[in-house]
């Protein structure tokens, strides 16, 4: 992929929640929350509110982490791939079993 395309998915991944439960908050806060060699941060730049002077502190490039999955009520003590890498299971302490996307990260079931 280019590296337009992955900088984008990164940055809709990465801002899934902004963008599905607050649209117009894009520009306002994932573009500030984006690293700043970002290429969507750098290409839409211009869109960044002006009033907002104090930007936060980031780094160049996005980390490693490409998801973070959020469900459980209690912490994770193991995850697992299905044999096609299609889906994870996650356990947690309070023995609730999680079946996962593991590319959209949706919650597909939760088994008590």
């Amino acid at each position: 992929l280019s590296p337009l395309v992955q900088d984008a998915q990164r940055f809709i991944m990465y801002h899934k929640g902004v963008i599905e439960g607050h649209p117009l908050q894009t520009y306002a806060s994932a573009l500030l929350f984006s690293p700043t060699g970002s290429l969507i941060r750098r290409i839409f730049q211009h869109e960044e509110p002006k009033q907002i002077t104090i930007k936060p502190a980031l780094s160049d490039n996005w980390s490693a982490c490409l998801q973070i999955l959020e469900g459980h009520s209690s912490s994770v003590n193991s995850v697992v791939f299905s044999p096609d890498l299609a889906r994870l299971a996650s356990v947690s302490y309070n023995r609730t079993v999680k079946i996962w996307d593991a590319s959209s990260g949706a919650c597909l079931q939760t088994l008590d």
